[in-house]
């Protein structure tokens, strides 16, 4: 059967979604690396300030500190509950379908007459079994990579925010 150019572009697009996805993810982190060690960098040269200069405790920034990160904190993880509503349903279909093989698999080994008929009938059900699973780690894999990326959003946000309005305020 010949192939037809949309079948031979569906991998390719597929690849080249993934290779975006990934570029994006890698973004994300320098970015938050990044952001994180200039806002570290900033506040703690306020804090040395504060120190020699206790007025300048009366900074904003020092009331705003821990706040931000518990708004942040819970904003990433209602985004990563969102993004998890769909797990059960990937870990449910798994093993109901496992139920359901299991169930066709009984007759066919209580039927089997001689040794080498059990032998194909375990065989054949260990190896569905195996790619079912490998299928369904696939599929978790994905979840979770979502799920992550999802409370990522939030959090690059709020650092790459607070990275730029420091340095606008030194």
């Amino acid at each position: 059967m010949k192939r037809t150019t949309r079948q031979k572009t569906l991998p390719a697009a597929r690849a080249a979604r993934m290779l975006r996805k990934k570029v994006s993810q890698t973004k994300v982190a320098y970015d938050v690396a990044t952001a994180s060690t200039e806002t570290i960098g900033h506040r703690t040269a306020m804090m040395g300030r504060a120190m020699t200069d206790p007025s300048v405790l009366s900074n904003p920034e020092f009331a705003t500190m821990g706040r931000e990160k518990l708004v942040v904190g819970g904003e990433a993880a209602m985004a990563m509950m969102r993004q998890a509503v769909g797990v059960h349903r990937v870990w449910s279909d798994y093993w109901f379908q496992q139920m359901q093989r299991s169930f066709a698999a009984v007759p066919q080994l209580a039927g089997s007459t001689t040794p080498t008929r059990l032998m194909q009938v375990a065989t054949g059900s260990i190896g569905t079994s195996i790619a079912d699973l490998m299928t369904f780690w696939m599929k978790a894999t994905n979840f979770s990579q979502a799920i992550v990326d999802a409370g990522a959003k939030p959090i690059h946000r709020a650092v790459v925010g607070n990275s730029k309005r420091l340095a606008r305020a030194a």
